[in-house]
């Protein structure tokens, strides 16, 4: 049997949590964010990161508990069934995958022909083409690339905003409020804020190619989200202290206008470059993860088994990368083609995030009911104050549900939207667990899932036996 690699140490591990966190959109919503509350807007982004910490460490607990490539869907079979199992991952990721993934490409395009000249489809294609080739070449070919673009993407934002901050830029100072707006729109932009760093939970689905995925796996998210509240908080104290925050609320490229006012025509150009290498994350992590939750879900029979194919050359899910690459060329093909295409597809994002937030919320009931369910289980990372960061986690995420969007009758649209998504994914489920004669919603057995992700994957070595060692002295309620 051909099994995933485990080669990847912290640094991937780490480039893998922030790659798709450190987004073009992302970085619209920080620029944004400053540009709209000033400084203050800090406050937010610290009750965001507090937030997503919580997220983060719950998703540490089944990550070392249930280390395989399935991720929420693996962690969902032994405490709710395969039915929410199909739904948080088709649900949560792959209808994400299909919005956000095109729609970072299509960003690239656009900034890349802002530079060049060059048509940005061609280029957006060119870039999808490049990223798939780089994954099915090899998780080894996936570290090398992420690693240094991730790491040169948050040096550049960090760079711009102490030279900011310490007054080394060549832009002309101006003297903007602390607070720009009221302290009652400050706290509702707790969306923004979390936007900066959801998706962290990206390195979850290469927990059978992560050395000690027990330890490197919340490890890389707690000190990923941890970097980006620095980097972002760094980078929009120093454009504040340069930019006018009027224009930086009102663009649609507020980030590019923040690094102009610190760096002049130069900041602007670098700050494009960034973006383009943001999207080429972006779509790196997606090719990474997604197939990796597709091949989880096959090897336990909740997909075509087509999806479970590995290379025996390279060692990755080449079939569900083939899968992921066609959702994001679809919705490239699509505004490429249809006129005023890039409203729908924006539309298509804030269904998505209704339904990555709702895959959020049910990795939390996982934790709770996997608790409650198997207290004497081994869990060699375990979430700490449990059930606090469970409940705290579950709130966030159905509040920003709520107000996922600021007017109500787009609200119900986004809400209808993911209504039907969810529908017809679970329709899907239903007709495939039937078919197979499988229960939708009889939770697997524990062992059964642990023991499937022993058997197809590479071994964990002593240290892992020493970790479940040391969780049986601890306790189970530690």
């Amino acid at each position: 049997m051909t099994k995933l690699k485990r080669s990847l140490g912290f640094g991937a591990a780490y480039a893998a949590s922030t790659g798709l966190v450190v987004s073009g959109t992302a970085m619209v919503s920080l620029g944004n964010g400053f540009g709209t509350g000033g400084l203050a807007f800090a406050i937010p982004a610290l009750i965001g990161l507090v937030i997503i910490t919580m997220v983060a460490i719950s998703y540490g607990e089944l990550a070392s508990m249930l280390p395989g490539g399935g991720m929420v869907g693996e962690y969902t079979l032994p405490a709710l069934g395969r039915l929410m199992a199909i739904i948080a991952v088709l649900g949560g990721y792959l209808v994400l995958v299909s919005a956000d993934g095109g729609t970072q490409l299509l960003v690239a395009g656009d900034s890349f022909e802002s530079l060049t000249g060059f048509p940005a489809p061609a280029f957006s294609f060119i870039l999808l083409a490049i990223l798939l080739t780089l994954n099915i070449s090899g998780v080894d070919i996936f570290a090398r690339v992420q690693i240094p673009v991730v790491f040169g993407m948050m040096g550049i934002l960090a760079i711009m905003g102490l030279a900011g901050v310490f007054g080394f830029a060549t832009g002309e100072r101006v003297d903007n409020p602390l607070l720009a707006t009221d302290w009652s729109t400050l706290a509702s932009m707790g969306a923004v804020a979390i936007w900066l760093y959801i998706g962290m939970e990206f390195v979850a689905p290469l927990a059978e190619e992560v050395k000690k995925p027990w330890k490197n796996i919340p490890l890389a998210m707690v000190v990923g989200v941890c970097t980006i509240f620095l980097v972002d908080v760094l980078f929009g104290w120093g454009a504040t202290r340069y930019a006018d925050l009027a224009e930086m609320a009102t663009s649609s490229i507020p980030h590019v206008v923040g690094a102009t006012a610190i760096f002049g025509a130069t900041g602007g150009l670098v700050m494009t470059v960034v973006t383009i290498l943001a999207s080429f994350s972006t779509g790196n992590s997606y090719l990474a993860a997604i197939p990796r939750m597709l091949y989880g879900l096959a090897n336990e029979g909740l997909l075509p088994k087509w999806f479970g194919k590995i290379s025996r050359r390279s060692r990755v899910p080449w079939a569900g990368m083939l899968v992921t690459a066609g959702c994001m060329a679809a919705v490239l093909l699509y505004s490429t083609f249809a006129q005023g295409g890039i409203d729908l597809i924006l539309n298509l994002i804030s269904i998505a995030c209704v339904t990555w937030l709702l895959s959020y919320i049910i990795a939390q009931i996982d934790v709770i009911v996997l608790r409650r369910r198997y207290p004497e289980a081994k869990r060699p990372f375990k979430t700490p104050l449990y059930p606090v960061p469970q409940i705290l986690g579950i709130a966030s995420c159905a509040y920003l549900i709520i107000f996922i969007v600021p007017d109500m009758s787009q609200r119900l649209v986004v809400w209808g939207s993911a209504g039907v998504v969810l529908a017809a994914i679970a329709l899907f489920g239903i007709i495939w667990l039937k078919r197979n004669r499988l229960p939708l919603f009889a939770p697997t057995d524990l062992t059964h899932t642990q023991s499937n992700i022993v058997v197809r994957s590479e071994d964990l070595g002593h240290e892992y036996d020493d970790a479940l060692a040391a969780d049986g002295r601890l306790g189970s309620d530690a």
